[in-house]
């Protein structure tokens, strides 16, 4: 769901060489995204039905520019993958205000659809402050003559975000 929230955000500030992707670290490779996080997407104005689930892997975690993730536990799992990786990991909710540091975000996945929705409610604004994150960094805040992006009302595994990578 972070992946397609951030892809939208991306979309609608003109941000199109900035690329994203997901990588889960206990995902089944090819699986489809969750039904049910598919329609509280669809019901934001996302649509994810093209998501491919695959697992993080070293390789991944070199060529990306960002690794952001949704809990503690992934985040020490990086660290034990990849050492070097550490320094350009962060946890998502590190986009969000000083309390929210460390903020484990938990997947929804084999839930109820409440729980999606808490998840997709809980997601949007750390993937908001990660635009803006990617907006300082490649020096692009947002498309000309467009409103900003994050105050837009568009609705809204471990993600990684990447810069210019796939």
């Amino acid at each position: 769901m972070a992946e397609g929230i951030l892809r939208q955000l991306l979309e609608k500030a003109g941000l199109d060489d900035v690329r994203v992707s997901s990588a889960g670290t206990m995902g089944v490779e090819g699986e489809p995204a969750a039904p049910l996080a598919e329609r509280v997407c669809k019901e934001n104005g996302i649509d994810i039905s093209g998501h491919v689930a695959c697992r993080l892997t070293r390789d991944l975690l070199r060529v990306n520019d960002l690794i952001a993730v949704m809990e503690l536990d992934h985040l020490q799992f990086v660290q034990d993958m990849l050492p070097e990786a550490a320094s350009k990991t962060r946890m998502l909710s590190d986009f969000g205000q000083e309390k929210d540091r460390f903020l484990d975000i938990p997947d929804p996945y084999g839930r109820s659809r409440r729980e999606y929705t808490a998840c997709f409610l809980r997601l949007r604004p750390f993937v908001e402050k990660l635009l803006l994150h990617i907006q300082s960094q490649t020096g692009k805040p947002s498309a000309a003559n467009r409103a900003d992006p994050v105050r837009e009302d568009t609705g809204s595994g471990s993600d990684r975000t990447t810069k210019g990578v796939p």
